[in-house]
């Protein structure tokens, strides 16, 4: 197999060497030039590089020469120009029918015969026509016109002269109406002494019904509908997600107190429910003395009491704790509590004690970050300030020594 690969790496490379000589030897052929072949009319001047040997003057010196295109003979030129003529009279109509029915822009092509043949144009009526063929305004009649194209095929010139009638476009039995009604208010916006225009009820004979255009109002109201439906949804949204987060923040703050209550209940040889009951008892007694504030915290332990009370099994009642909560710390509590009712309050001190220290560490973070982020948002107060001042200071010093 490895002489089979061999071999065809060795042809390849012995092709390879062949083509390469072969074509390093035409190109060796080619270098030396007699004559160069001129473009085709209509291409215009081209430019080739060279390298010159003379003898003892100069030996690769490098010659950029323009070589013109090939010229024509007078029977060449004057057999351009008749076929010029002929692809004229068919490309100046552009989407008109025919000469003598111009109700669209002409079509003026600069070159003609693949480029061979140069062409300009002049019109006897520049009323009717604009220099690039487009009509300048709507002929109210038909109107004869004279095109002369002057034709170039290198030195031979030819003028070419025809005619092109510009006719009224045809209208629509809607557009003659149209104007109609429009003649009948123009001639009544002419008169003196009224400050209203009477529009007619009536035009060849048919009623006329007029109503105005309001703009499309519906459509307004309907996009400031979705708008103002869009807004509240946002602001909802909004809302919602403050109090959220104002939820869990209050949580985590009480965190750390909770777990502290249950160290200190349980140290002092209390079993996990009766801790637990006591805390949220204490706390609804407050809150009905209006001695604190709504804690979401301790709403979500009254509630897990309440639970236990109607029948829910106390393993269940905590596992609904912590998911109602939904913070990591509440699950990690309830989990804990959970863990340890089913094997026993033994090492549940400790437990609490470090999960104690590890909330307050927290809170203490969380409350560098709230410091650190309002002395961030008293940044531009402050530069405010700042501005003011040295504006109060500077604008008297600058009047007094203009002064």
């Amino acid at each position: 197999m490895r002489s089979i690969y061999g071999n065809r790496v060795v042809l390849i490379l012995f092709v390879g060497f062949l083509l390469a000589v072969g074509i390093g030897w035409l190109d060796k052929r080619e270098e030396i030039k007699t004559k160069v072949a001129r473009g085709e009319p209509g291409r215009g001047v081209q430019e080739k590089e060279f390298f010159v040997d003379i003898k003892g003057e100069m030996e690769n010196y490098p010659l950029k020469l323009e070589i013109g295109e090939q010229k024509l003979t007078r029977e060449q030129r004057e057999e351009y120009l008749d076929r010029a003529k002929r692809e004229l009279d068919l490309l100046i109509l552009g989407e008109n029918s025919s000469k003598d029915e111009i109700t669209q822009a002409l079509y003026l092509p600069e070159y003609l015969q693949n480029g061979v043949v140069e062409a300009s144009y002049r019109f006897s009526d520049y009323d009717i026509f604009h220099l690039d063929g487009t009509l300048r305004q709507e002929p109210k009649e038909a109107v004869v016109v004279e095109v002369t194209a002057e034709l170039i095929c290198q030195e031979e010139v030819c003028l070419y002269q025809f005619s092109v009638q510009a006719v009224p476009p045809e209208k629509s039995s809607q557009q003659q109406i149209a104007e109609k009604l429009k003649a009948l208010i123009s001639t009544q916006n002419q008169e003196e002494g009224k400050d209203y225009v009477n529009l007619p009820e009536e035009v060849d004979g048919q009623t006329v019904v007029w109503r105005q255009k309001m703009g499309n109002r519906g459509l307004i109201v309907a996009f400031m509908s979705v708008a103002v439906a869009a807004g509240l949804i946002f602001h909802e949204k909004e809302v919602s997600k403050r109090k959220k987060r104002e939820r869990d923040s209050q949580m985590m703050l009480d965190y750390a107190g909770i777990v502290g209550k249950f160290s200190l209940l349980i140290g002092a040889g209390m079993n996990i429910p009766l801790a637990w009951e006591k805390i949220a008892l204490a706390y609804q007694e407050k809150r009905e003395g209006k001695e604190v504030e709504k804690r979401y915290a301790y709403e979500e332990m009254l509630y897990t009491l309440h639970e236990i009370r109607d029948g829910m099994g106390e393993l269940k009642a905590y596992e609904n704790f912590g998911n109602r909560c939904g913070l990591g710390a509440y699950r990690r509590l309830s989990a804990m509590i959970v863990q340890n009712v089913r094997k026993g309050t033994q090492g549940m001190q400790r437990l609490l004690e470090q999960e104690e220290w590890e909330a307050y560490e927290q809170r203490k973070a969380h409350a560098r970050q709230a410091g650190e982020e309002a002395g961030t948002k008293l940044l531009l107060p402050m530069g405010i300030m700042l501005v003011i001042v040295l504006a109060i200071l500077v604008i008297p010093a600058g009047m007094t020594l203009n002064l």
